[in-house]
């Protein structure tokens, strides 16, 4: 792992944590917390894993430093699905801290539309462009 994506993830567990607060667990407290397991699911996400179970193989081999515990697919998976208010909440935050939301210029990607048809009413043919 680059230092620069372990450097990402440490600042974005850290933004987490600090505007989720302190959360009172009933019983023994989960060996891999919600902040923790966001930034596993972004690191997924930067990394270009799109299949859970490469992704959890991968980071057991290089990412122990950072989550030395990762449940199992299953269990990541009910856990990812059980903390989407957070990942909401994070989302929101992070949109709302960055200012590139001001500038004047954005820029998107979109594909060119080929096979549109403009103009399909009653009694017309249809143009293609």
């Amino acid at each position: 792992m680059t230092p620069d994506l372990e450097t990402l993830i440490t600042a974005l567990y850290v933004r987490i944590d600090d505007q989720r607060g302190g959360r009172r667990w009933m019983g023994r407290p989960p060996v891999l917390t919600d902040p923790e397991l966001v930034c596993v699911a972004v690191a997924q996400a930067m990394l270009g894993f799109t299949s859970e179970a490469h992704w959890l193989r991968y980071a057991r081999k290089h990412l122990t430093g950072l989550f030395p515990y990762l449940p199992q697919q299953s269990g990541y998976n009910k856990r990812l699905r059980a903390a989407l208010g957070l990942v909401k909440r994070v989302i929101r935050v992070l949109a709302t801290s960055s200012d590139f939301r001001l500038d004047d210029c954005w820029i998107v990607d979109v594909a060119p539309a080929t096979h549109c048809l403009i103009g399909h009413a009653r009694g017309t043919t249809p143009q293609r462009f």
